[in-house]
Order: C-alpha cells, then sequence, then structure tokens
C-alpha cells in the first residue's frame, strides 16, 4: 500500500477520492429519481475520475465532470455531452 495513503494504520482518502465522492453524489440526486443507476461506477485515479454505466464511459476532472451534470437535462444527456460531439 502506498505510504502517503497510510497514517498510524489508517486508511487516508485523497483529495480526488472525495472529488469522485461528489462527482457521484451529484448524478445520484440530479439523476437517480428517474434512472436506474445500479451499474453506475465511479472511480477516482491520480488526478482524474472515471464514470461508467454499462457500456458508456467517461473521464475528467471533478470541475469538467460536474459542469457536464450542471448542464446536461437528462442522464441520456449528460452521456452524450461527456462523449463530445
Amino acid at each position: 500500500m502506498n505510504d502517503s495513503l497510510m497514517t498510524r494504520g489508517i486508511l487516508m482518502a485523497r483529495d480526488i477520492d472525495y472529488a469522485a465522492v461528489a462527482v457521484k453524489t451529484a448524478i445520484m440526486e440530479k439523476f437517480g429519481r428517474k434512472n436506474d443507476l445500479g451499474g453506475l461506477d465511479v472511480a477516482a485515479g491520480e488526478r482524474t475520475i472515471s464514470v461508467r454505466d454499462g457500456e458508456h464511459a467517461a473521464e475528467g476532472t471533478r470541475d469538467a465532470l460536474l459542469a457536464g451534470i450542471r448542464d446536461a437535462d437528462s442522464y441520456a444527456d449528460l452521456w452524450q455531452r461527456w462523449q463530445g460531439p
């Protein structure tokens, strides 16, 4: 295990881990009532966050992903925005 993540035997979360939780929470709050999000997986990397749901996948910074969530009108629209034109 990475020594920078351990302090006295306690696993310490990194800022990117908290950012991944923020992204997942934003998705669940905005789209969870009308969509099945059981397959949603959000994972923190070294500097970016990966989001997957079925065949959909996106990766970006917390700010970029949250901007897409804010701007999207639906869950399908969110994935279109994250995939680009």
